[in-house]
């Protein structure tokens, strides 16, 4: 058997120690022998014999061929987090707890801490593991899987939702779906929707996507979204879409638009979107300063559109459309000075007022500027 570390999938460096020395602590070593014939030969092939009563003790020897699987050190150790600990729950499979370390914060040991456990299991399984700091510092709740072929993956339920959905690794999903009961709805929801799009005869829709730069499938996934095999086409790209279930995309018949809706400067810059129009959001991304970056929505009507207005010291200096023509640059009279066509389409400017400064209709309150932009379409 190997002895490998869950937290890097790597092999585990032997012997070894569980937890830490202290107050509030336990330190546990595991051993390997050193009876003559019984070493083993490094963390790939090994066996082990487990000793004591009260508290379990392991020893590591040369493989033993009665002993199948694989055995896993599972560390919950990330960071102090008030309120928190780390902890392993074994949901499905077949394994067993062999020995264990704890390790804390604070001199005394009593401000959190957890667990740092060696397994041993003998086929597919999944674990529950609370890694602690909590999930806004990058840790908290986990899936470990255990595969068939004795593959280990640590992974969010996010992730594990996606991986089914898609069927990306299927030795990981059939573990999931074997243990399915004991695991959360959103895993349940993916494994009904990876049927559904399995058993599913529509054929996918071809539509044209509406982004710049960066290909829509890029897109997707710098969203944080995964592309179901049975959306993508033959050439590569992805068909029409009708939503999100589970993180992942569901094929339709609606186009995807991404773009930017974030301000274009530091702190004395502002945006303001005047309008929203056909348009259903499914993700705002951030950008580097934490303020809103790209949008990814689905494309609900022919006519859809979206103003911004930008701001320098509180002054208004750019309006900026975003439609299926293209990205439409303005100055504050509405006039376009700048069309960015989208990948693969031509632009298509929309309407600008021939002499905005003689632009006077509407109520007596309308400015002549307000006035023009409304002509463009802008207001």
């Amino acid at each position: 058997m190997k002895i490998i570390n869950a937290r890097t999938g790597q092999l585990e460096t032997i012997p070894l120690a569980l937890g830490e020395k202290g107050r509030g602590r336990w330190l546990e070593e595991v051993k390997i022998s050193n009876r003559p014939g019984q070493t083993p030969d490094g963390p790939e092939d090994v066996g082990y014999f487990v000793f004591g009563e009260d508290r379990k003790h392991v020893i590591l020897t040369k493989a033993n061929p009665a002993q199948r699987g694989v055995l896993l050190r599972i560390n919950t150790e990330g960071t102090y987090t008030r309120g928190t600990s780390g902890s392993v729950e074994l949901l499905g499979g077949t394994a067993k707890l062999l020995t264990s370390g704890e390790y804390a914060y604070g001199d005394a040991g009593r401000i959190g801490g957890g667990t740092d456990e060696l397994w041993h299991a003998e086929g597919p399984a999944i674990f529950a593991v609370i890694i602690c700091g909590g999930s806004y510092k990058g840790y908290g709740h986990r899936y470990l899987v255990v595969t068939e072929s004795f593959g280990i993956r640590l992974i969010t339920r996010e992730t594990l939702c996606q991986m089914i959905a898609t069927d990306e690794e299927p030795e990981v999903a059939s573990v999931a779906r074997q243990f399915k009961d004991a695991l959360h709805e959103d895993v349940k929801a993916a494994i009904k929707l990876a049927d559904e799009l399995e058993d599913s005869e529509t054929p996918v829709a071809t539509v044209a996507h509406f982004f710049g730069y960066k290909p829509m499938e890029q897109v997707v996934t710098d969203h944080g979204f995964a592309i179901p095999m049975s959306l993508r086409l033959a050439d590569g790209t992805i068909g029409g879409v009708s939503g999100v279930q589970t993180g992942t995309l569901v094929p339709g018949d609606k186009a995807l638009v991404a773009f930017s809706i974030g301000r274009m400067g530091g702190k004395r810059y502002g945006v303001n979107i005047e309008a929203e129009v056909g348009l259903t959001r499914l993700h705002v991304s951030e950008d580097y300063r934490g303020n809103q970056g790209e949008l990814l929505a689905l494309v609900d009507q022919p006519d859809w559109h979206v103003v911004l207005r930008h701001f320098k010291d509180g002054e208004e200096y750019c309006v900026v459309r975003y439609d299926a023509g293209g990205e439409h640059r303005c100055d504050p009279t509405g006039k376009v000075y700048q069309t960015t066509p989208w990948t693969g389409r031509e632009p298509v400017a929309p309407p600008v007022p021939e002499q905005v400064q003689q632009e006077t209709t509407g109520s007596d309150d309308e400015s002549p500027m307000a006035a023009a932009l409304r002509k463009a379409g802008l207001r």
